[in-house]
């Protein structure tokens, strides 16, 4: 087998064994390593610890226990199971990752579902090491105003998010003021119990005069942003965003220094971008410093 072969016999090791203490040790025999190594390889690779990975996993076990039709084990029996020594300890760690407590989480049939762990294989190894940028910039992005479209999404809906780039497209001759010819795909106003939001396709404009009859013009405040490139691979750049998002917001974020804000989510295109493969954007998630 080669390394990334005995790396994913690891992860099945670690799979195999949530519900009791997982050792370090054990994984790396398994990729037939040394420890320190291992741990080593183990960040290189995924761009998280062991730790937050199995912590992380175990959560996302939970929270799919949370919406088990026929009710979960009790906070306690779940607490135990993600090896924490309290119900309290286990809630903390929960609203940490999904950003509300475990029964709210409940009520609202897993808003935060965005958030899960999932488990690593070949492909999300592949997606970490061809696609995404592990680190981000920390960016300060003024505000700035784009011109385009607005639609409200959810779950369901949102493959049809590019339909709407394609029925912006005869109106951008239209749009006055274009300024540095980027465009812009803009999450807001999410609704995170309905699992929906704005999305807004547009370009960046000087200034709003009139607005050519359909469209909408939409002014973005300035903020703090976690900003990662994204390298396109294949054809359908709306499926492949998705795993990005979910490494971002699953992965990186529970392991970072830094707090989700419900503000707006910004997909940055360079002037002339067309999504072929070889192609970049950038992806911006509103943050501040954890408490």
């Amino acid at each position: 087998m080669d390394l990334q072969e005995r790396f994913l016999d690891a992860v099945d090791y670690i799979e195999e064994h949530l519900g009791e203490p997982v050792s370090l040790t054990e994984a790396a025999k398994r990729a037939q390593v040394s420890p320190a190594h291992f741990s080593r390889l183990f960040r290189v690779l995924t761009g998280e610890t062991f730790g937050s990975y199995v912590r992380q996993r175990r959560l996302t076990g939970a929270a799919e226990q949370l919406l088990e039709p026929e009710g979960p084990k009790p906070l306690i029996e779940l607490a135990f199971d993600c090896q924490y020594d309290s119900q309290e300890a286990f809630t903390r760690a929960f609203k940490r990752a999904f950003g509300v407590t475990p029964g709210t989480y409940r009520e609202r049939g897993g808003p935060s579902r965005v958030r899960w762990r999932e488990r690593l294989d070949a492909r999300a190894l592949e997606h970490r090491k061809e696609v995404i940028t592990m680190e981000p910039e920390i960016r300060e992005i003024g505000s700035f105003v784009v011109v385009g479209l607005r639609e409200r999404f959810d779950d369901e809906t949102k493959p049809q998010i590019p339909n709407l780039w394609q029925r912006l497209i005869p109106s951008i001759p239209k749009i006055p003021h274009l300024s540095s010819g980027r465009s812009f795909g803009i999450c807001l106003n999410t609704d995170t119990q309905a699992g929906s939001f704005d999305y807004v396709a547009g370009f960046e404009v000087d200034r709003v005069d009139e607005l050519p009859e359909g469209l909408i013009a939409e002014t973005i405040p300035s903020g703090t942003y976690a900003v990662f490139t994204h390298t396109i691979q294949g054809n359908d750049l709306h499926a492949e965003l998705q795993p990005t998002m979910q490494w971002i917001l699953g992965t990186w974020l529970p392991d970072s220094k830094h707090t989700f804000l419900n503000a707006a989510d910004i997909e940055i295109y360079p002037p002339g971008f067309e999504p072929t493969p070889g192609n970049s954007l950038e992806i911006c998630i509103p943050i501040r410093p954890a408490a």
